[in-house]
């Protein structure tokens, strides 16, 4: 093998390289006396075959996979000798398979060489929250109005949509000569709506058809969605209306704490630790910017192409949510994002080369498990995409970065501490990311809800409550979910 020509153009190369016919003839030989060792034909012991049988059987196939391997070895010798770094996988192309041998034109883009910059410049602002008293206030009015006070209803009161019932549960399954099942005091809260309702499918259909009902009652209907039918029976025992606590040391122990002050302060330090992680959040922004502004080295195109189509993916992907138009516009943006991430990958790593700073094998693990936790009843196979090696840059970028640009707040100057509210404080965080702007604000205040320990509580008492109705839903769900798998043979 012996390169003819290279020619440079940025980080663009291309060589063209020719494979002699003698080394061609050798790496044919070596292929056939492989297929031979494994070829089994009628009349021969298995791997006795003689080569000269297995190159008239299959000679055009093994010499034409000869060439793809010798090309393929030839590439990564050429990549070595000539010390390229390079991302991306190169190109080849066949240009003359000749008498003198077989000539390819291989073309690559190497990775950009600069110099890291002095960084110690760089000041940035920090963030700071105070959680007083009327923030607390209001927390604790959102956490009362979530913790749930369950009154008993009279007699003559009916079955509506937000109160909590108990009823015996007898269900059967039709055309089935098995015996009935009855559950006892299992509670429901009764949602009128599936749009507004969380938890099965099953459970919404029991809910929906005690509306309307009163103690005492019997309500007969059937569990749709299987060819064969669940016929459940519902017998209300006790009917609960909602009602709002009071604040005070009956609702905090109502919720898992002893006092209402220590539900205060846990809303304050959680909050508070919430802020701080925030405002760490946009100093690392903030830090990425600068420190992006400072380079403007030539990055491979090939890179930003992929890069840019992740991008338009993303913002695409949140247009579609909050049914916004993708615009050219905000296209050529992503494409501006994502020159900016790529080049900002190179010096990151750099910096992360020249600290040695690396990403452990326990973290690699743990941010795959993280991502598989996302994906239930998919573990195994995310974890068996993410722990190929094609796929592990896609974990080890975030990790990487995230523990440079730590390293690097540790050593830079905080200009000036900004106190500011809560409401500012998520308004910076999302700026950046604002391209439908009054349409992702609206989504961002839904989805920011301060989530505290005692929220959690609060929700829990209530899941508490329904932790017998969902387990019993699901058993009625599984026996329709069964006749799906095996219909009734008769």
């Amino acid at each position: 093998m012996r390169i003819l020509s290279n020619t440079k153009d940025g980080l663009k190369r291309c060589y063209n390289v020719l494979i002699s016919k003698e080394e061609l003839e050798v790496a044919a030989d070596a292929k056939l006396q492989e297929a031979a060792k494994k070829a089994k034909l009628d009349g021969f012991r298995p791997g006795k075959v003689p080569v000269d049988i297995v190159k008239r059987m299959y000679g055009s196939g093994i010499v034409s996979e000869s060439k793809e391997e010798a090309i393929k070895n030839a590439a990564k010798q050429v990549i070595k000798d000539e010390r390229l770094m390079v991302m991306l996988s190169h190109s080849v192309k066949v240009v003359r398979d000749d008498e003198e041998g077989l000539e390819f034109a291989m073309q690559l883009e190497v990775n950009p060489v600069f110099e890291l910059k002095d960084l110690s410049g760089i000041e940035l602002k920090k963030y700071v929250v105070n959680i007083g008293d009327e923030y607390v206030s209001d927390e604790l009015a959102r956490l009362r109005k979530i913790a749930k006070k369950w009154i008993e209803g009279e007699e003559t009161d009916e079955v509506k949509d937000g109160c909590k019932v108990v009823i015996d549960l007898i269900t059967a399954k039709l055309n089935k000569k098995k015996k009935s099942k009855e559950i006892k005091d299992v509670e429901i809260v009764v949602k009128e709506t599936i749009d507004e309702y969380e938890l099965s499918q099953a459970t919404f259909q029991i809910s929906k058809s005690l509306i309307g009902a009163k103690v005492s009652d019997v309500r007969i209907f059937n569990m749709t969605g299987s060819p064969n039918s669940v016929e459940c029976k519902a017998c209300v025992k006790k009917i609960f209306n909602p009602s709002e606590h009071q604040l005070d040391d009956d609702f905090a122990k109502d919720i898992g704490f002893k006092t209402l002050e220590e539900v205060k302060e846990v809303v304050k330090s959680n909050n508070a630790k919430r802020c701080e992680g925030i405002a760490k959040g946009i100093m690392r922004r903030d830090l990425l910017d600068k420190i992006s502004d400072m380079y403007d080295f030539p990055i491979p195109e090939g890179l930003i192409q992929v890069e840019t189509k992740e991008v338009i993916r993303q913002i695409s992907e949140e247009a579609r949510k909050i049914g916004k138009k993708f615009t050219p516009q905000i296209e050529e943006e992503c494409s501006k994002i994502a020159e900016k991430r790529v080049r900002l990958g190179f010096v990151i790593a750099e910096i992360a080369k020249k600290e040695n700073i690396i990403v452990s094998s326990p973290e690699i693990t743990e941010a795959i498990r993280s991502i598989a936790n996302m994906y239930p009843g998919k573990e195994e196979t995310i974890w068996d995409t993410y722990t190929r090696r094609e796929a592990l840059p896609v974990v080890i970028g975030p990790i990487l970065e995230k523990k440079v640009v730590d390293f690097l707040l540790e050593k830079i100057k905080i200009s000036e501490e900004v106190a500011c509210s809560y409401e500012k404080l998520i308004e910076i965080d999302e700026e950046p990311f604002d391209f439908f702007k009054d349409d992702v604000a609206a989504v961002s205040d839904e989805s920011t809800d301060t989530a505290t320990v005692a929220e959690d509580a609060a929700t829990s008492a209530d899941e508490g409550e329904n932790e017998n109705r969902s387990e019993e839903s699901v058993e009625v769900e599984a026996e329709a979910a069964e006749d799906k798998k095996t219909p009734d043979a008769e």
